[in-house]
């Protein structure tokens, strides 16, 4: 009996899997003993990643101490680390299996069969390990069951008292108010809101009825009689009678189209190249509206021509050319030639002029700002400012010439950004520069119609004349 027992419990051991048993001591003391039942690789070191975490100096932070590889361990140590291996009956040191182990540059490696046991020691750190078979799970305990009673017994009376009765009064609160005390109400929220916050106000209306009228003896008659129109009376002359407006008829829209036809005829009339003798009547007709800004700001910028009193046409100063205020006399005006002044006359002030000529442009094409339409801005608005700063510096050298590149960005919302400036001379460079970031252009869009940033380059010839 004893041996078919013995025999039984050895088949029970042997069905069932062998697995790796591991035990840390730290100083010499057990610090922590386990069991890997899932056959999975067994990590030590200094991180709390690892499967056994030790503070031990010298230590790295993960090392993988047995590895799973196809269903089978292997060991793996370092030079660092010294102990003993058996394999079920031949023991042998880690000096020793260097030679035989299989070397993967920072550690070596030996497989480890069912039957083997050993111990690793790495300063104050002792790892021991063997293959035992897997113990039976022991079950989680439990308390008796009449120790854990029921349900039931889990619930205080008093609080589920008061529960059920909480529960039956909100419950009947809320079938009263939606089966007796249902208010008719319009459809929307808002509605009902405002219906039972405000009054709304009635008003009463009356109506009076319309007379009868009264038909006399023609009553029966089917059409009444006409009533002659009585026509107004012509006024007597010399009579104080005011005259009928001829503009009782009109509209608002007639007024303001004969306002327009009468600015356009007085602006025709100022701005006539001839008149009705056949003679020119001066430079006015330059500053009608359809002039071009251009062609003016151009004449405005060109140092070099007189102001021409009467358009040139024999015609000089109104009078004698001496403006008077007052009884006392002030600076005399002699036409073309400027302002005299009491102390002295002085001449208009006169200079070298240089021109400004574009050499190249350039900058990006992708956007809704071209480089066309950037330097068409330019020559319209700006260029007088450039003129200007290559003027002042002609009064220092005559001789100056040569070219400038100017370089910007356009932001988003048209302002120049990152304007710069080089050539000729530092000075007109940095008074091109300055100018250059109070220029504003429209706003460049990307083809999806986003803002977006564009630049340009633009190279200017300055040419003294």
């Amino acid at each position: 009996m004893a041996t078919r027992e013995r025999r039984d419990r050895e088949q029970f051991t042997a069905s069932r899997p062998r697995i790796l048993r591991i035990g840390v001591l730290l100083g010499g003391k057990i610090v922590e003993e386990r069991l890997i039942r899932e056959r999975v690789s067994v990590s030590v070191g200094q991180s709390m990643r690892n499967t056994f975490s030790v503070p031990v100096d010298g230590l790295p932070l993960e090392f993988t101490l047995f590895a799973m590889d196809q269903g089978k361990y292997y060991l793996r140590f370092t030079t660092k680390m010294d102990g003993r291996l058996s394999d079920g009956g031949q023991v042998a040191t880690l000096d020793q299996l260097r030679g035989k182990a299989q070397n993967a540059g920072d550690y070596f490696q030996i497989p480890l069969g069912e039957s083997s046991r050993g111990k690793l020691s790495l300063g104050d750190l002792t790892v021991l390990f063997q293959f035992v078979t897997e113990p039976p799970r022991q079950p989680r305990p439990m308390l008796p069951a009449s120790v854990r009673g029921t349900i039931a017994d889990r619930i205080d009376p008093r609080l589920a008292v008061i529960l059920i009765a909480s529960l039956v009064i909100h419950i009947g609160f809320m079938l009263f108010a939606l089966l007796v005390y249902d208010v008719e109400l319009p459809d929307s929220l808002a509605d009902r809101a405002y219906n039972l916050s405000f009054k709304q106000d009635t008003y009463e209306v009356k109506v009076d009825e319309p007379k009868p009228v009264d038909t006399g003896s023609a009553a029966g008659s089917a059409t009444p009689e006409k009533v002659p129109e009585k026509k107004p009376d012509k006024p007597a002359a010399g009579s104080n009678q005011p005259k009928a407006d001829p503009n009782a008829g009109r509209n608002e829209a007639d007024d303001v189209r004969r306002k327009e036809e009468e600015a356009t005829s007085f602006a025709d009339l100022m701005t006539s190249d001839s008149g009705k003798d056949g003679k020119t009547d001066g430079d006015t007709n330059k500053r009608r509206p359809s002039a071009d800004l251009g062609a003016q700001v151009a004449d405005a910028r060109d140092s070099g021509r007189q102001v021409a009193v009467g358009g040139n046409g024999g015609r000089g100063s109104r009078g004698n050319g001496d403006a008077r205020v007052g009884n006392g006399h002030g600076p005399g005006l002699n036409g073309p030639g400027g302002v005299e002044q009491p102390g002295g006359g002085k001449g208009p002030e006169t200079g070298p002029a240089g021109r400004i000529t574009i050499s190249d442009k350039g900058g990006d094409t992708d956007t809704s700002l071209s480089p066309d339409a950037v330097l068409r801005r330019i020559m319209a608005l700006y260029m007088a400012q450039l003129q200007r700063c290559y003027k002042d510096y002609l009064k220092k050298d005559a001789s100056a010439r040569g070219k400038v590149s100017l370089a910007f960005t356009v932001n988003s919302t048209g302002r120049v950004v990152k304007p710069s400036a080089e050539g000729v001379a530092p000075e007109v460079s940095t008074c091109i520069q300055s100018r250059m970031g109070g220029w504003t252009f429209p706003a460049p869009k990307d083809k999806d119609g986003e803002g977006t940033e564009a630049n340009f380059s633009i190279t200017l010839q300055l040419v003294p004349d």
